[in-house]
């Protein structure tokens, strides 16, 4: 009976095995099983303005697009059709490059466009609007194609004027973080208060691709801002000035993701608003590869790229830290809303400061849903073949042997013990160079566990490395480990959280070689042995096994949704700080609802930290990571921009960005004073990075902080950056190539340019704290004290914080005029270009020729201490009415980049001889000159063939390319004077007339000489007359003869008879 109870446990151990082998060989995803797929709706074709009005009509009901394709058919023209736009939208609108024109939204509301809404999941393409987007009344998210978008807008153009009071976009008024705006451009013009932006008002989604060229909020007028309602303590203090805040080229304010964007056109306001930039306003998101040309203006954090970089948390939350998140968030709703309907009687700024953390609130929730939503869909499974090799596992069945008392072994039916670390080998011998997706197993190795037995549908996972990076650089494992065990891998816990089978679920266990399974040994072992060989030799000696191959899809939408969530975070922590900080001021009941509201947010904290009550030491509640930062960080990150415009500023003015801090968006400018003790009870790991950017336009500062790349550092890192714009700051403290202040970290980054100020001004930083291993090649024109090239002042250049750095003599010593070496060490220049990795634009220098305005008309290398050749001078470009020339400056033995600016003087109309008669100038001509000199005349020898006497001739020179008025004094008398004109052509006699003591005439292009004839005396008119009197003298005496004929034969008449 124990044998047959022997073989029994062994038949059900080999049985087993051959369970979890065929197991290996089963799908393990189905595709496509319980989805249906929703029907199709007949397409709407637009022809005609009526269409288009009906279509508005049927989409007051949201689901009518839903499936849906519209497609417009031909241009159209709005002019007084009273269109007011389409409701919501969640089809595929197929523009097909036609022009919608004469759009005209001028009503009451918001959330106004050509589309009010689009849905997620629509599509609007090859669309183009002109006209103009300008509501009444609240005025608020308004766009020309879009006021909402939460779909894909691709290669759409709006062309007109978009104007509201906050959250106004060229495109969009607000891109909601699962909205895409691809390859979209504005002409125009945008204005606003809050939150204005070229392409979007605010940006939680991905705009790449895109292009403005409009004008954002370039003048006051725009705005209907009465200056003269402004105070003495206003004009000092600029908090009226205030409204005007988070402007930006591309983005009034980005939490998400800008990509590949590049904006033309001028931004902000001169000597007012804040957070302004040429291609965001302020943002926590991420923004790459972006281009600005435009010339940016703001009072405070002008930034060529960015004016206002704010960190953002990198707490990474597991699905299950983010469902509790969003119940918490639902509680702090209710709170915020109670508070709200307390305040309705209270002032108008604490109103807006609560309507400004419901709004927070409401854009956290949707972003948490938004997030988890991408957790669950955005990764593609699809399917790669193993092939597993079993010969060496049927041996090890043959030969498997196993302890009962094994404390570890598990019993299964019938008393059958299997052991839950027991070997069956481990996947290797991936060919890198083979075109499929297939394995060699080697089932030596292969482990397959106790988990694997329990669950035998979890099957091992083998992805590619590049996708397992990506995946793990989009989707970070979550820090909390309330969820994950002590044990646990990081990668484990991101696979946990995304639900993705474990590639690991079968351990492996090097020091196991045999079998495995332990099994009672029975007394007849050849009776046993006989059916496990019959089980084995039924196994095949191979398998193909298809496992899950797992890639992430959606990694921009995912790192726009978790910036997006981070963002609002912080705004609500900067305005319940705010709250708290001026509770005295209110009622006992808003008193009640904001300490409510404050420690609903602590709770949300400590879900988020998972260790709220933990945090003892300050010094541990803000933990800035920015330094730790990779090519593959997202978060709070401008990488790979450059800036070529000219950025202004009173205070904060950078060439990528105006300042890197946390700032209250409610107090811009920082003079509340905190107090009380209701803060935030949770950690922040807080990063934000510039990386890889290069500035080459003049950035200048009227107050304080000018930085090539950033003018306030107050956090986070700079990392291999390029300062080659000119810092123009000769009256602002703090100057610096890279940096104006620095108190976080630069290194390996660099400057070559020209600085100016007063005090502070440093090649790298005009105050600086960690500079390490930067190169600098600069030129100090103005500065009173504390200038080096390195650094204008540290706090302590020994104590190893500075360190690595080089930099060209030029005079000035490395840190406040004095040089250290490995800290700040003087180098020649040659030994200076021998460094590695330093930027080809140290090799040659730069001659610049650019234009009042900054912008480039030609750009020369040429070797250090060489002479600029002067006939490679450019043409001066063309001002109507004036005249340009280029500035005078001395281009020889060249040691440094030289700017050369083209200089424009109104264009002279008259200009008059150096000769004079009378102290009458000889000569005048008329026309339009690029110079007030003098006429230099030169007296010649050539003279026209012309009957009279020469008086005088003169050559000159004038512009050959076009005509002139000549105006000629001659030395006695202009009677019977003539004036002749020398072309190309040879002498013509000119048409002359007299003014005055002038003789004047045309003198055509090309003229090069004048010469003036007095003809000879006319005796023509005296033998006129003298003719005219003998034939009035012949006349008379043929009549007095004839009449004395008459006479006489009248009288022999009179004898006759």
């Amino acid at each position: 009976m124990n044998r047959i109870s022997d073989m029994m446990h062994r038949l059900w151990a080999a049985l087993l095995a051959l369970c979890l082998v065929l197991a290996l060989t089963l799908p393990v995803f189905a595709e496509g099983e319980g989805t249906d797929t929703a029907e199709e709706k007949e397409t709407y074709h637009i022809g005609t303005v009526e269409e288009l009005l009906q279509l508005a009509d049927y989409c007051r009901l949201d689901s009518w697009s839903e499936n849906r394709t519209v497609v417009l058919d031909t241009d159209l023209e709005l002019t007084g059709s009273g269109f007011t736009g389409i409701p919501s939208f969640s089809g595929v609108f197929e523009g097909q490059g036609h022009t919608v024109s004469g759009l005209s939204l001028v009503g009451d509301g918001s959330v106004v466009g050509f589309f009010r809404y689009v849905q997620k999941d629509a599509n609007v393409r090859d669309l183009v609007i002109r006209g103009r987007a300008m509501p009444t009344g609240s005025r608020s998210t308004v766009g020309g194609v879009a006021g909402s978008n939460a779909g894909t807008l691709h290669n759409c153009r709006f062309e007109g004027v978009s104007s509201g009071a906050s959250v106004v976009g060229g495109i969009v008024g607000t891109n909601l973080a699962s909205g895409v705006i691809d390859n979209c451009t504005t002409t125009g013009s945008v204005y606003g208060a809050h939150f204005i932006g070229g392409i979007a008002g605010e940006n939680h989604g991905i705009i790449a691709n895109c292009t403005n060229s409009a004008n954002v909020n370039t003048t006051v007028e725009q705005n209907d801002i009465d200056l003269s309602a402004l105070t003495l303590n206003d004009l000092i203090g600029t908090e009226n000035a205030a409204d005007i805040t988070d402007i930006g080229g591309i983005a009034g304010q980005s939490g998400g993701v800008i990509r590949a964007c590049m904006n033309r056109g001028t931004v902000g306001y001169q000597h007012m608003g804040y957070n302004v930039g040429g291609i965001a306003g302020s943002q926590t998101g991420y923004v790459e590869g972006c281009v600005n040309y435009g010339t940016i203006y703001a009072r405070k954090e002008a930034g060529g790229i960015v004016g206002q970089m704010e960190p953002s948390s990198t707490l990474e939350f597991t699905q299950d830290t983010l469902q509790k998140l969003g119940d918490e968030m639902s509680t702090l709703q209710t709170l915020v809303n109670r508070a709200c309907d307390d305040a309705s009687a209270a002032s108008d700024d604490l109103t807006n400061q609560l309507n400004a953390l419901k709004d927070s609130v409401t854009s956290s929730r949707n972003a948490i849903e938004n997030l988890l939503n991408q957790t669950e869909d955005g990764l593609t499974m699809g399917t790669q073949t193993v092939k597993t090799d079993l010969t060496q596992f049927k041996q090890n069945l043959k030969d498997s042997t196993g302890d009962s008392e094994d404390p570890n072994a598990t019993e299964y039916p019938d008393g059958a013990i299997v052991d839950p670390i027991f070997s069956t080998g481990g996947i290797s011998g991936r060919d890198d160079n083979s075109d499929d997706d297939t394995y060699t197993v080697d089932s030596g190795n292969i482990d397959t566990g106790s988990a694997a037995a329990e669950a035998p549908a979890q099957e091992p996972v083998q992805t590619d490395p590049a996708a397992e990076t990506a995946a793990e650089t989009a989707e970070p494992a979550a820090e909390s480990t309330a969820d994950t065990p002590a044990a646990q891998s990081e990668e484990d816990a991101e696979r946990t959280a995304h639900g993705q089978p474990d590639p690991d679920g079968i351990t492996v266990d090097p020091n196991q070689n045999d079998g495995g399974y332990i099994v009672h040994e029975p007394d007849n072992r050849d009776y046993g042995q006989e059916i496990v060989d019959n089980v084995v030799n039924a196994m095949p000696d191979s398998v193909d096994v298809k496992i899950p191959s797992v890639e992430l899809s959606n990694r921009d939408a995912i790192t726009a949704s978790r910036n997006d969530l981070s963002s609002n975070l912080t705004h609500m922590g900067d305005i319940v700080t705010t709250l708290n900080n001026n509770a005295s001021n209110n009622t006992q009941a808003l008193v009640n609802d904001i300490k409510a509201i404050s420690n609903q947010i602590r709770k949300i904290g400590d879900t988020l930290s998972g260790a709220g009550d933990n945090v003892t030491d300050p010094d541990d509640v803000v933990n800035d990571i920015s330094d730790e930062d990779t090519d593959e960080d997202v978060e709070a990150k401008v990488t790979n921009c450059i800036n070529s415009g000219v950025v202004n500023a009173d205070i904060n003015a950078g060439g990528i960005a105006g300042a890197m801090a946390r700032e209250n968006d409610l107090d811009p400018e920082d003079d509340y004073t905190s107090v009380g003790s209701e803060s935030l009870n949770f950690t922040f790991k807080t990063r934000v990075v510039a990386r890889d950017c290069t500035n080459y336009g003049t950035v200048t500062a009227k107050k304080q902080n000018a930085g090539g790349i950033v003018g306030d550092a107050e956090m986070g890192s700079v990392i291999d950056c390029r300062g080659f714009g000119t810092l123009d700051a000769e009256d602002a403290t703090a100057v610096g190539g890279v940096a104006g202040v620095s108190k976080s970290t630069i290194r390996e980054s660099y400057a070559k340019c020209r600085l100016s100020g007063a005090k502070q001004v440093g090649g790298i930083a005009g105050s600086g704290t960690t500079i390490e291993n930067c190169r600098a090649m600069v030129i100090i024109d103005t500065g009173s004290e504390q200038l080096g090239a390195i650094a204008g002042t540290v706090d302590d250049p020994l104590d190893g914080s500075v360190t690595g750095n080089t930099f060209v003599d030029e005079g000035v010593a490395g840190v406040d005029n004095v040089s250290y070496r490995g800290i700040a060490e003087p180098l020649s220049f040659e030994d200076f270009i021998a460094q590695e990795n330093l930027p080809s634009d140290f090799s040659n220098l730069c001659v610049r020729f650019v234009t009042e305005e900054e912008s480039l008309i030609q750009l020369y290398y040429i070797p250090y201490g060489s002479d600029f050749p002067a006939d490679q001078l450019p043409p001066v470009p063309y001002h109507a009415g004036q005249y340009g020339q280029w500035e005078d400056v001395d281009l020889t033995n060249l040691t440094f980049d030289t700017t050369i600016h083209a200089e424009y003087k109104d264009m002279n109309t008259v200009r008059q001889s150096q000769e004079k008669r009378d102290d009458r100038p000889i000569v005048l001509v008329e026309g339009s000159f690029d110079t007030t000199d003098e006429l230099m005349l030169h007296e010649i020898d050539d003279a026209p063939a012309a009957a009279g006497t020469l008086v005088e001739a003169w050559g000159l020179e004038l512009p050959a390319d076009t005509g002139h008025t000549l105006r000629y004094m001659p030395p006695e008398t202009t009677d019977n004077t003539v004036l002749w004109i020398k072309t190309d052509a040879g002498w013509q006699q000119a048409e002359t007339s007299v003014d005055g003591s002038y003789l004047t005439c045309t003198a055509p292009a090309g003229t090069t000489a004048f010469a003036a004839v007095q003809l000879p005396a006319n005796t023509t008119p005296l033998t006129a007359a003298a003719c005219g009197g003998a034939a009035v003298l012949l006349v008379l005496l043929l009549v007095l003869r004839k009449k004395r004929k008459k006479k006489k034969a009248k009288k022999t008449a009179e004898k006759a008879e």
